[in-house]
């Protein structure tokens, strides 16, 4: 099996983080996987908006400059509802989320996390 990740953060540390562990994930479960990484949120909410149901999996870091990771949310509940349930936010600030969408349940990665964490919320999500 093959999972096409998306990973949108303006922090390319961040990004290689995610990109190592979520290498170390599908090899540890025999699996492959194809890994985008973008800064630009604006470049992005278009990938998502447009090819969003090829991924199977979006890191979505909250805090990012001119459009965050909440109002990307908002956007595709509009425009593509179906992908919601793919996104795990990466984010330092879970309260963000909390404040914006008092009544919503989320998937969220809480910074700084460790590989344990991190394989715990992906098999959350493909389970």
């Amino acid at each position: 099996m093959e999972i096409k990740a998306l990973i949108i953060d303006d922090e390319d540390s961040v990004q290689s983080i995610l990109t190592a562990f979520l290498n170390r994930y599908v090899s540890e479960k025999g699996m492959q996987s194809s890994i985008t990484s973008m800064s630009d949120p604006v470049k992005s909410l278009f990938e998502l908006t447009t090819h969003g149901g090829e991924y199977q999996l979006i890191l979505l870091d909250v805090r990012i400059p001119k459009l965050s990771g909440d109002e990307i949310y908002s956007s595709l509940e509009q425009v593509n509802p179906d992908i919601l349930g793919r996104i795990l936010f990466v984010t330092g600030y879970p309260e963000d989320l909390h404040d914006r969408f008092p009544d919503k349940k989320f998937n969220i990665l809480q910074k700084p996390f460790r590989y344990n964490s991190f394989s715990d919320k992906l098999d959350e999500l493909f389970h």
